[in-house]
């Protein structure tokens, strides 16, 4: 990292330590050439890389929004595509089973974007493995299904979706859900292909199994330890806040398969 503008940090550390909360908006990360251009192992990577680029460059009017944005790109994020040729999409990283942050990220998703829905939302739940994927795991992911179910019937989101869920999981929610899962975002790390019994199941319950290189749990504390280390003068270094959830977007042009926008959307919660 670069060194950084000393006179902009303190300011902006100054007006955050008045916020109980805020949210770190990277904004259209399509923007940066050096970050379009490059493949990176996790979106984890990408994330701490564009931070870098970010906070190395950080401008003395960088402003925190009325709604407790931080917003770090130079650009609006307002979409300037006509909406019906648009397919936007949210993944939530989930730390705990809470509804209030999924609630908190759409919130975010529209005041950014200027939009009042999304075609899909996907959310990663807190599980690691087998041993974990019992009755008191799905009668937690339930209690936030529900609460899903009700933004698909009042039209905020079309579709709802999950992350890393294997063949037991899966249909243990397909049983009980009212709204099916449309998607299951899957992981081939340490693997080739999905397992072919998930994707029979799949199949015959019309779930699409899309491929990511999102770790799992999202390392939201070590992304900005790793922050801390580039740069000690940032204000997520000074312990005065910690991140509670992230989320990233997706804005695709309909029929063309063209991204115009991703983006990466952190939730910070004041530790004093």
């Amino acid at each position: 990292m670069t060194s950084v503008n000393s006179t902009a940090w303190e300011s902006l550390v100054n007006r955050l330590k008045s916020l109980k909360s805020f949210r770190l908006h990277t904004g259209n990360i399509n923007n940066y050439v050096e970050l379009k251009m490059k493949r990176f192992k996790s979106s984890s990577e990408e994330l701490v890389a564009c931070l870098d680029v970010q906070f190395s460059n950080l401008n003395e009017n960088v402003k925190v929004s009325d709604n407790g944005t931080l917003l770090l790109s130079s650009k609006d994020a307002a979409i300037t595509h006509d909406r019906d040729d648009l397919k936007i999409t949210l993944k939530v990283f989930l730390n705990e089973f809470s509804i209030n942050e999924v609630d908190s990220s759409i919130v975010a998703i529209f005041d950014e974007l200027k939009v009042d829905s999304i075609e899909q939302l996907i959310i990663d739940f807190p599980h690691s493995g087998d041993d974990e994927v019992d009755n008191v795991w799905l009668e937690k992911v339930l209690t936030v299904w529900k609460e899903l179910e009700k933004l698909v019937s009042n039209g905020k989101v079309i579709s709802i979706g999950v992350a890393d869920f294997n063949l037991k999981a899966l249909k243990m929610l397909v049983d009980k859900a009212d709204v099916k899962p449309c998607v299951n975002h899957f992981s081939i790390d340490g693997c080739c292909v999905v397992p072919p019994e998930l994707q029979s199941y799949a199949a015959e319950n019309d779930i699409q199994l899309l491929t990511h290189n999102d770790p799992h749990p999202f390392p939201l504390r070590e992304v900005f330890q790793t922050i801390c280390t580039l740069n000690k003068d940032a204000p997520v270094c000074r312990e005065i806040f910690t991140p509670t959830w992230a989320a990233r977007y997706s804005v695709w042009i309909r029929r063309r398969s063209i991204m115009a926008a991703k983006g990466y959307i952190v939730q910070f919660q004041s530790t004093e």
